[in-house]
C-alpha cells in the first residue's frame, strides 16, 4: 500500500525541511539563536501534524546509513576522466581482485 501525503503534511514537511536549512546557515551549526534566517509559511501548520513530522523525520535520521560499494572511489574517478579526458590519465582501470581468498575454505577454522 502507498501512502500519500496530503496538503496539510506537505506544508508541515516543508516548514520542517525550511527551518533545518535556515538553522544551517547561520554559523552555528545549525543551533537557534542569533540567526537572521526567516522561514516563511506559505499555510497553516497543525502543531500535531508537525510533531508527528518531527517524530518520523527523528526516526529516519537514526536509521544505519548503507556502506558505500568498495569500487566507489574507482568508478567516480573513471566517470571523471570520461567526461573530461584532461581530467585524468586514460589508462585508469578498476583495480584487480585478489587471485587467492581472503580466506581458504579448506583450513580448518578453529
Amino acid at each position: 500500500m502507498t501512502r500519500k501525503l496530503n496538503e496539510a503534511d506537505r506544508a508541515a514537511v516543508d516548514m520542517l525541511i525550511d527551518r533545518l536549512n535556515a538553522g544551517h546557515g547561520n554559523g552555528n551549526g545549525g543551533v537557534s539563536g542569533g540567526s537572521d534566517s526567516y522561514v516563511s509559511m506559505t499555510a497553516a501548520v497543525d502543531d500535531q501534524r508537525l510533531a508527528a513530522v518531527e517524530t518520523i523525520l527523528q526516526t529516519l535520521s537514526q536509521m544505519p546509513a548503507p556502506e558505500p560499494s568498495s569500487d566507489l572511489a574507482v568508478r567516480t574517478l573513471q566517470r571523471i576522466a570520461h567526461a573530461n579526458p584532461l581530467a585524468a590519465p586514460a589508462t585508469m582501470q578498476q583495480p584487480q581482485m585478489p587471485a587467492m581468498p581472503f580466506l581458504n575454505p579448506n583450513q580448518p577454522m578453529a
